[in-house]
């Protein structure tokens, strides 16, 4: 026990006088004779040990109260954890959970605006000249500087809901290392509704400030909400069907018939479905459409929930190339020109691929990242420059597919599937062999044939390479031989794809460019050359967005995003990568939706922004449930409001200045007084 004025304790010496009073009497006696006074002594020996224990009694009654009273006017204390809070070279770090979850309701009203009031009443416990940092969700650096308590208080009244999402491990780490930094002890108040999803206690560092969970629990919350959403394939071509996936979840006791499902593309509705979810269930659906207009795309799919709408919409972009691009890259030889007539035959006044021919000798390497798709068809040699512009060009989404030339040695062809990462040629196969097996399950021949039977087509293939096992490629076959060997494979790399045949396109091999597999094969390898886009972004997640190559831009003038909706225009951060251009957004983006990228007023791009849905998850941390994370991640200074809505004020006191003792030393002082009467009345 301490005090918190000490001096008043030289008034104890008061005690001295009671006990003066006890042992000098000031009553005179007057004497009596009497004839025989036997029966008398007796009589007073008797009655003096009644009267000193009746005395003594009284003595101790008043030396009490004298005491208490002392110690009530010295302000007794029990320091928490046996020591003080009131240092003045003390930070105390407040942490406001401005989440969406915040919005929730309690008996006493809104869990943001009740946020507000326990950080204000904890920075008015303090006394004036107490440094202090404020943390939200935004993370502002700004106000995580040292603040006085007028400053403090200015800000907390314009905190508002935030769609940033941040685990309360981030803000008591924060607080430890700005406190190291500027040497320094601290108390931190974590304000929040404590979501299972944010309340990673096991990721506290080690650190001798001392925490204080002020946890504010809602009143019973229902949500149903939109999880996530993908498509099938990540690529979009025009009259392409689209199979958009949709995961949602019931985070509430209550089950849900028939409610619908809605998509809007460039808000037209376009597909609607309709589903049945448990409750505290999770469900995967699915929408169907066609891409019928080229362009940007932006959409959104929505359901209806209340009273949390902020996670029932979740916006969509991407775009629909107009035409796509491929090129031939040829030789003056007579091999190369039979398989670019083949090529060339296909791709004759389609309305949708538009074919380019390029003679190695003249092509201009620079244009080939301008194309979706690049024809090696049976070269004799690659150069470097070409190699490289090869893996860039594939790297940023696009396809490269060889045509093996029989005539040189497997070596040249070897230099380019190395690079790619491909399994290399072992030797050529002269032996004439049917082409006999189809990979009907892979997309890449989805709603090609009406009927899947093996050896329906069997073209006849003169001589192909074989190739070199390797465990390490992610190789896909797509057609092979009777024996099992390849003859068409894929393979990832980067964005883009490198489709390898194992033959070359010549007059040799023309019963493959006769054959009805022909035509499927080659259109749909350009089909599938679209590099994939990301469908969404997440608020608050720190990502970045490459910017494509085929967008002409230009880099002397700056780029800025624009939110139709809302009016808001920012200039993005620009990073130049070996990829390209990433543009980044940090903490720009407030509000979800779409956010069209803009250069000299001409739209780019667009990009769909969704909140993060950790919040829609309304389960919480119980103050019992808090207490034992705090044990088993032996976070040994920490403590947990066991109820901020009563005496909220008086627990910050007696954090501030210890458990307050002197209302203990009046109730005792009086109940001394009190037994001092009750002696002097009543004892006879």
């Amino acid at each position: 026990m301490s005090f918190l004025y000490p001096t008043f304790l030289f008034a104890l010496l008061t005690i001295a006088i009671p006990v003066i009073i006890h042992l000098f009497s000031f009553r005179r006696y007057k004497t009596i004779y009497f004839s025989n006074v036997n029966l008398l002594k007796k009589i007073k020996r008797e009655s003096r040990k009644k009267s000193q224990l009746k005395q003594l009694l009284m003595l101790l009654a008043r030396i009490f109260t004298i005491v208490f009273l002392v110690f009530a006017f010295a302000q007794p204390y029990m320091p928490v954890e046996n020591e003080t809070q009131t240092e003045s070279e003390e930070v105390i770090g407040i942490y406001i959970d401005n989440s969406f979850s915040m919005n929730a309701l309690s008996e006493k009203g809104q869990l943001i605006e009740l946020a507000r009031i326990k950080a204000a009443e904890i920075a008015q416990s303090y006394p004036t000249g107490t440094r202090f940092r404020l943390f939200t969700n935004d993370m502002n650096p700004g106000h995580q500087q040292l603040l006085n308590k007028e400053q403090i208080f200015n800000i907390i009244t314009t905190i508002q809901s935030s769609p940033s999402v941040v685990p309360v491990s981030l803000v008591n780490n924060r607080f430890n290392v700005l406190n190291k930094t500027d040497d320094t002890n601290g108390t931190l108040f974590l304000i929040s509704d404590f979501q299972r999803a944010i309340s990673d206690l096991g990721n506290f560092t080690e650190n001798s400030s001392r925490l204080w969970f002020v946890p504010l629990m809602p009143n019973q919350v229902n949500n149903l909400y939109i999880d996530s959403c993908w498509v099938e394939v990540p690529a979009h071509g025009l009259n392409q069907e689209e199979t958009v996936y949709v995961k949602i979840k019931n985070s509430s006791n209550e089950d849900y018939q028939n409610l619908p499902l809605n998509l809007y593309l460039n808000d037209s509705l376009k597909s609607v479905t309709s589903f049945n979810i448990s409750e505290q269930e999770e469900i995967i659906t699915t929408l169907h459409y066609k891409n019928v207009h080229p362009g940007i795309q932006k959409g959104r799919i929505e359901i209806t929930d209340y009273p949390f709408t902020h996670d029932n919409t979740w916006y969509i972009s991407y775009f629909v190339e107009p035409r796509l691009k491929a090129v031939a890259i040829f030789e003056d030889n007579t091999s190369s020109r039979e398989g670019l007539k083949y090529l060339n035959a296909l791709f004759q006044d389609d309305d949708y691929v538009t074919l380019e021919n390029m003679n190695v000798r003249n092509m201009q390497i620079s244009k080939l990242q301008e194309n979706n798709t690049i024809f090696l068809i049976n070269p004799s040699n690659f150069s470097s420059g070409l190699v490289n512009e090869l893996l860039a060009t594939v790297k940023a989404g696009a396809s490269v597919v060889l045509f093996p030339s029989e005539t040189i040695s497997p070596e040249i062809n070897n230099e380019l599937l190395t690079a790619f990462g491909a399994g290399t040629i072992s030797e050529l196969d002269t032996t004439a062999m049917e082409i006999s097996g189809i990979d009907f399950e892979n997309r890449f021949f989805a709603d090609v044939f009406s009927e899947r039977k093996e050896n329906a087509f069997n073209p006849l293939i003169n001589s192909h390479f074989k190739f070199n096992q390797s465990i390490r490629t992610e190789e896909t076959p797509l057609l092979w031989f009777q024996n099992g060997d390849k003859a068409l494979s894929v393979l990832p790399f980067g964005d883009g794809k490198v489709w390898i045949f194992s033959f070359p396109l010549d007059s040799k091999n023309n019963s493959f460019a006769n054959n009805i597999l022909f035509v499927p094969s080659i259109y749909n390898i350009v089909l599938n050359s679209l590099p994939d886009q990301k469908l969404s972004h997440t608020i608050g997640d720190g990502e970045s967005w490459l910017l494509p190559q085929t967008l002409n831009t230009n880099r002397e003038s700056p780029l800025e995003l624009h939110n139709p909706e809302t009016g808001n225009r920012f200039i993005p951060e620009m990073m130049v990568s070996p990829r390209g251009t990433q543009i980044g957004f940090q903490n720009m983006i407030e509000s979800a939706g779409h956010y069209l990228v803009e250069q000299e007023q001409v739209t780019l791009a667009a990009l769909a922004f969704n909140y993060n849905r950790k919040e829609s998850d309304f389960r919480y941390l119980s103050v019992d449930e808090i207490n034992q994370q705090i044990k088993i991640n032996n976070l040994q200074n920490a403590t947990v409001f066991d109820n901020v809505s009563t005496n909220f004020k008086e627990e910050l006191k007696d954090i501030q200045r210890g458990r307050q003792l002197w209302k203990w030393c009046i109730l005792l002082s009086l109940l001394f007084i009190f037994t001092e009467a009750l002696i002097a009345r009543l004892w006879k």
